[in-house]
């Protein structure tokens, strides 16, 4: 399949151009329509495959067909590290270069400051680790009451790490009516 092919805005098919993308991978065909369609999605597919696009491209499209403004994020992506939060970001930030979509990498190790300046000034996708979600929302930094899409991004991992409790508390601030899911895991190839 071509991305071409897909139901995107014209301002998402030329990031995804721009990036080099021209043919689907096999998660991104799996998972993109259903995406788009508003269906919960849980996604396995081995690092390196696209999982990334395969979530945020549906959660950009939404984002974008619903012009709301508000300064809380519609977006919400959990990931176990910082150095995933922040490749996650920059892929965000290259897809929706071209839209007036606002994104935050919000992680352990940063000063709190900026993300809390960030957060104030308004966005529509947060990518965080667990913990730092938390302190944020202990703070009242954040809050949920717009949030559309909830992805865990290597859910597996997270629990594996012991995130279950922080997971809990940030989709128990998730507003039951309007949510999307997307649970993201590594896959290991067979032996």
């Amino acid at each position: 399949m071509y991305f071409t092919e897909l139901n995107l805005s014209e301002s998402l098919q030329e990031a995804v151009k721009k990036m080099g993308f021209e043919e689907t991978t096999p998660i991104q065909a799996e998972a993109i329509p259903p995406g788009l369609a508003g269906r919960d999605i849980i996604g396995c597919a081995q690092t390196g495959t696209g999982k990334t696009a395969a979530f945020l491209l549906p959660a950009f499209q939404r984002l974008l067909q619903d012009e709301r403004k508000t300064k809380h994020p519609r977006v919400v992506v959990l990931a176990p590290t910082r150095e995933l939060v922040i490749q996650v970001a920059r892929d965000a930030q290259a897809l929706a270069g071209r839209t007036p979509i606002r994104t935050a990498a919000i992680y352990g190790g940063a000063k709190m400051g900026p993300q809390i300046n960030k957060l104030r000034r308004g966005v529509d996708v947060v990518i965080a680790t667990p913990g730092r979600l938390q302190d944020h929302m202990r703070r009242k930094n954040i809050n949920f009451k717009a949030l559309q899409v909830l992805v865990l991004d290597e859910a597996d991992r997270m629990l594996d790490m012991g995130f279950l409790p922080d997971i809990k508390k940030s989709s128990g601030k998730c507003p039951n009516n309007a949510r999307q899911c997307y649970f993201q895991q590594r896959c290991r190839p067979l032996s």
